[in-house]
């Protein structure tokens, strides 16, 4: 895969049994891997491994913001990240340990729902674009 920055979003609507394992590939473009719940950013540089739950809001940001900025991401730099990525069963129960992943599943509400979603206190939940905080789905962040 490869992107140009990416905003803050969460793939677990589409992977949530999974976890996700990237390896980046391209040099250091001075750009990190933003969770902006826990302020972690991991600077992206061949080589480097990531395995993290895609649920959590993330993004590709540049190494000198505070958070992602299209303005940072040029079409006149060359600043394309290329990574391998797969994802990890995390039901697999030997994944699962390794990972410490300890599992709080509704299993009443999914029965219910025509599609996967991500849902947080109880309502559907998206993640802004901008910041990477939570918010119920569709209300401007």
């Amino acid at each position: 895969m490869a992107c140009l920055g990416a905003k803050y979003h969460h793939d677990g609507a589409h992977y949530g049994g999974m976890a996700f394992c990237n390896l980046f590939l391209s040099e250091d473009r001075g750009q990190d891997l933003h969770f902006p719940a826990t302020g972690l950013r991991i600077p992206l540089a061949r080589g480097t491994a990531v395995v993290f739950d895609p649920g959590q809001p993330h993004a590709v940001i540049s190494r000198r913001s505070s958070g992602f900025d299209a303005a940072d991401f040029p079409a006149e730099q060359d600043r394309v990240q290329v990574f391998l990525t797969w994802e990890l069963p995390v039901e697999n129960a030997h994944i699962a340990q390794t990972l410490q992943i300890d599992f709080d599943i509704d299993t009443a509400t999914p029965a219910l729902l025509d599609q996967e979603q991500v849902w947080r206190n109880g309502t559907p939940a998206s993640v802004c674009p901008d910041s990477g905080q939570w918010r119920a789905e569709r209300p401007p962040c």
